[in-house]
């Protein structure tokens, strides 16, 4: 009975030996997605790796929300982007604009090309503003679902931050943002610190009082 026991209790110690920790399976999964991105892959240090718990009522921690914020991020600065280039051709046209009915030749020309500058702008403007619109339509039922403040785990993040040398061999530090499915056996969403910056800086916002009233309805809280 001694050894039956002593047996089982071997087993036991050996199953318990290579379960491996959530911390683990994280590392395994990204850890090659990290090394890849880098210039010098076999420098890659870890120094620290966060795990944290994600639900569908925490938009920081959603990564389908959090996937939308980039493109929302993108489309947004487009249309800001193209904004600020049509008011600043349109400024241009007032200086080569006739003055008391007169305009040079050269004027003439500098006025037509800033004109066609505006116009190519506005149509940048409007259509980035077009984007903006439909990717809140076609993600409607992911913003309800995170107004509903419904709490259900989806999965995990984690703050993956390493030491990596540049091509020039100088030792930097650098952060990656990841989500993981439930049982930690896919990477869903790869974040590098550029795309973390892009949704920072976004100022997003500040789109529900622009794009009119439309937008403005997918705001609502519920």
């Amino acid at each position: 009975m001694k050894k039956i026991l002593f047996v089982f209790t071997c087993l036991a110690s050996l199953a318990s030996c290579t379960v491996k920790s959530n911390e683990e399976k994280a590392r395994e999964l990204i850890e090659p997605i990290v090394k890849a991105s880098l210039i010098k892959p076999e420098s890659f240090e870890l120094a620290e790796l966060r795990l944290d718990s994600c639900f569908t009522d925490d938009p920081e921690r959603n990564a389908d929300v959090v996937a939308l914020g980039i493109k929302l991020a993108e489309q947004y600065k487009d249309y800001k982007d193209n904004l600020a280039d049509a008011d600043d051709a349109e400024s241009y046209m007032s200086i080569y604009a006739p003055s008391y009915g007169y305009s040079s030749a050269h004027s003439k020309v500098e006025y037509r090309q800033y004109k066609e500058k505006m116009e190519i702008a506005k149509k940048k403007a409007n259509a980035a503003k077009e984007n903006i619109v439909q990717l809140f339509k076609d993600n409607q039922k992911l913003l309800e679902n995170l107004n509903s403040r419904k709490h259900e785990f989806t999965g995990w993040m984690a703050i993956c931050s390493y030491r990596a040398e540049t091509a020039g061999g100088m030792k930097t530090i650098g952060k990656r943002l990841l989500f993981l499915n439930k049982d930690m056996t896919e990477v869903t969403l790869h974040l590098d610190e550029e795309d973390m910056l892009k949704i920072k800086n976004s100022g997003i916002e500040d789109a529900k009082y622009e794009l009119g009233d439309e937008l403005k309805d997918m705001f609502v809280d519920k």
